[in-house]
């Protein structure tokens, strides 16, 4: 592109027409403060097409603010993060209903206008879908007797003490565990679980941190005595391990054991996604499987199948730790994977009509959007609909699919 100016970027972007140095470039000029006007007008000036009137309810000058905001943050994010081969490049598939959507489409990849009409609500009329509203629940803590703890209902402060450690609810909303004397030797095993529509932050008695995924759990000591640090995983967790030499940690799931010193790594392990993928973000790791084991590197994916058999990859990290960054991230994933994810976070049931076998989409969409904005922002790809009935989600082939 011979004009880098910053309007000419913007168009460029819209128009999915950027390489990877001008995308960087963009998003460079895009947090310079004498481009906000312009950007506030631009925005305003992209809204104006009659296919997007309909989702007029928005500020420019607020989301370029947003925007601005956004991208320090990704930034931030991604200079933690190894290098990756090159960056992904999304093919456009939707536009967002509202400022907190646009401003995470827009610092993310290229994009451009996918439709040029007025879009017809697809959504069937008739009894609303009852999802979880993103944000609105909280986790439970099983205590060692067996104990339920809802933490929505428990005020800052002290919840238990069990054996030698203190139990605490921080102002943030997050759980640590404080270690206090006594003599009192007896292990004892708290689980942390969290239901659809929630994730949560956990501090472990060595320091560790834990990043819990909707419907997972972890179960672990209220403190780490002997030589060894164990716990155990359900669904999908993002790590910060503690360090300490004399000490390593081992996470199991599904009888994979995951063996580190001090690292940062991401499991998932649903039961529906067919295996299990851990993801190395810094430091390393041994996963092991039976008599398999596999040395993990920073950027690496180990995929394992039921049948024990590894595969390694190199994977998109933003991709991978989006639900951490409180987005849906999707490159080329099959409806069907997309899907998977849509239920866990709004607790709903989903059921297919004709072959969606060959039905993938790219994009970013914000985990904090109403259910019915984000199916309505999936439909303007044209290629899938929905029908909602109750809190099942029927899923169709679109016009174009």
């Amino acid at each position: 592109m011979s004009d880098t100016s910053f309007e000419a970027l913007f168009k460029g972007y819209m128009n999915g027409t950027l390489n990877a140095s001008e995308i960087h470039r963009f998003r460079q000029m895009a947090m310079e403060r004498e481009n906000k006007a312009v950007l506030s007008r631009l925005l305003e000036e992209a809204f104006s097409n009659p296919a997007y009137a309909e989702s007029a309810d928005y500020d420019p000058a607020e989301m370029a603010g947003e925007i601005l905001q956004k991208a320090r943050q990704q930034d931030a994010q991604l200079s933690m993060l190894p290098p990756m081969r090159k960056p992904p490049v999304f093919r456009p598939w939707f536009k967002y209903v509202a400022a907190a959507a646009i401003f995470g489409f827009l610092v993310a990849g290229t994009w451009k206008f996918a439709a040029r009409h007025r879009h017809e609500r697809i959504l069937a009329a008739g009894k609303p879908v009852a999802p979880v509203p993103p944000g609105t629940v909280q986790p439970v803590l099983i205590l060692g007797d067996g104990s339920r703890v809802s933490l929505d209902s428990v005020a800052n402060g002290t919840i238990a003490r069990q054996g030698n450690a203190r139990i605490v609810k921080l102002s943030n909303g997050q759980v640590a565990y404080q270690p206090e004397a006594g003599n009192n030797a007896t292990v004892l095993y708290n689980t942390m679980q969290t239901p659809h529509g929630c994730m949560f932050r956990l501090t472990l008695p060595d320091g560790s941190s834990v990043w819990l995924n909707a419907a997972s759990s972890i179960r672990y000591p209220t403190a780490f005595a002997g030589d060894s640090r164990q716990v155990e995983v359900t669904g999908e967790a993002y790590f910060d391990i503690a360090k300490d030499e004399r000490k390593p940690f081992t996470v199991t799931v599904n009888h994979v054991d995951i063996q580190v010193l001090g690292t940062a790594f991401n499991v998932k392990a649903y039961p529906e996604e067919n295996g299990l993928r851990t993801t190395l973000v810094q430091g390393a790791v041994n996963v092991s499987s039976g008599a398999e084991k596999q040395l993990l590197r920073p950027g690496e994916q180990a995929t394992i199948s039921p049948g024990g058999s590894f595969h390694v990859s190199k994977p998109n990290l933003e991709e991978i730790l989006s639900w951490k960054n409180g987005e849906f991230y999707f490159q080329d994933t099959n409806i069907q994977t997309i899907m998977r994810e849509v239920a866990r976070w709004y607790n709903i049931d989903v059921k297919y009509e004709g072959d969606m076998s060959k039905v993938s989409l790219s994009g970013i969409i914000s985990r904090n959007k109403e259910i019915t904005q984000l199916l309505k922002a999936l439909e303007l790809t044209k290629v899938v609909q929905f029908r909602i009935q109750g809190n099942v989600v029927f899923v169709t082939p679109g016009p174009q699919s």
